[in-house]
């Protein structure tokens, strides 16, 4: 079979807007004509996925809102890790926080696997997800565990229930450094830089709006014993 190359130029093109999240896709700039072509033209489609799967990389979908999502295969050169968190120096024990706060907005926002099929709009407040996480800092640390599957999670909730909830900025609004709304505002700055979320200031100054990327790449991690728990104390908080 050949190739042709434009569809391989073309392809690469597309892959490299899934890779800029903070890009859009319309009806007609470009970002969109290329979209239009992989919802159309299986060929084309072929060609994208095979140049993604060449670079480590894996094609979640192709929502209208977002635009293409992908995400990396394991030992990609692609791959997020918290050290790509905005503030690179952050310390060992705050990073492991961080990853609890990204597994507590995905339980947070979908409770249910089912909910992943939804293309709901789904907000995220800072305090509210605050007390979320204390509400279940017992749960995650009765199911994970040093000789369980997950020990760092248990690590980063005994880490977590030590921080305090807020603490006020010296001359401006906001959490200051150290408590956990500055955490939880860290991370989801970290989801709005990769077009993962968005802040939704129109309904509060904390407050954000979680993109139908979040969706999908929650759907592709799975689970693990964290989010299993998380999830649990969601559905029973808010009998779901």
């Amino acid at each position: 079979m050949s190739v042709d190359l434009q569809d391989v130029r073309h392809a690469a093109e597309l892959i490299s807007y899934g890779l800029r999240p903070g890009s859009r896709p319309t009806d007609g700039n470009p970002y969109g004509q290329l979209l239009q072509r992989y919802r159309a033209e299986p060929a084309f489609r072929d060609v994208v996925e095979i140049l993604a799967s060449g670079l480590g990389l894996s094609v979640l979908g192709v929502p209208p809102r977002t635009g293409i999502v992908v995400t990396t295969q394991p030992g990609s050169a692609f791959a997020i890790r918290t050290s790509d968190l905005r503030n690179t120096k952050i310390p060992p024990e705050e990073k492991l926080v961080a990853g609890l706060i990204t597994l507590a907005i995905a339980a947070y926002a979908f409770p249910n696997p089912r909910d992943l099929d939804s293309t709901d709009v789904k907000i995220v407040e800072v305090a509210a997800l605050d007390n979320f996480i204390r509400s279940a800092i017992d749960r995650v640390t009765a199911t994970t565990g040093d000789d369980g599957n997950d020990p760092q999670a248990r690590r980063a909730a005994d880490v977590y229930e030590r921080m305090s909830p807020f603490q006020p900025k010296a001359n401006q609004p906001g959490p200051a450094k150290g408590c956990s709304q500055w955490a939880i505002v860290e991370v989801l700055g970290w989801l709005v830089d990769r077009g993962a979320a968005r802040a939704a200031t129109t309904m509060g100054a904390t407050t954000y709006q979680l993109t139908d990327r979040f969706r999908l790449l929650v759907a592709d991690i799975g689970g693990g014993e964290a989010l299993a728990a998380l999830r649990d104390a969601r559905r029973e908080t808010e009998n779901l």
